[in-house]
């Protein structure tokens, strides 16, 4: 049984050029690069997602990036 599914897409022909040449250059199959390319956009949107969440609540509480600077220089200093 098969474990994997099949997405069809469409990309403009200089555009799958350059994703035939990166998958070549790290010796990847097109799929294997694909798949990695989207793991890191999914995490990065995560990412995203996360830093704007936790910017909005600093704002909110009125937290100055000074602060946060001071406070990660006290945990160095404690390290």
């Amino acid at each position: 049984m098969r474990t994997t599914k099949v997405i069809a897409f469409s990309v403009p022909p200089e555009f799958e050029d350059e994703i035939q040449a990166h998958a070549e250059a790290e010796h990847r199959t097109i799929s294997e690069y694909i798949r990695e390319a989207v793991r890191q956009y999914m995490s990065l949107r995560k990412f995203e997602v996360a830093r704007s969440s936790i910017a909005k609540t600093i704002r909110k509480k009125g937290i100055k990036p000074s602060d946060v600077t001071s406070e990660i220089e006290k945990v160095r200093k404690r390290s």
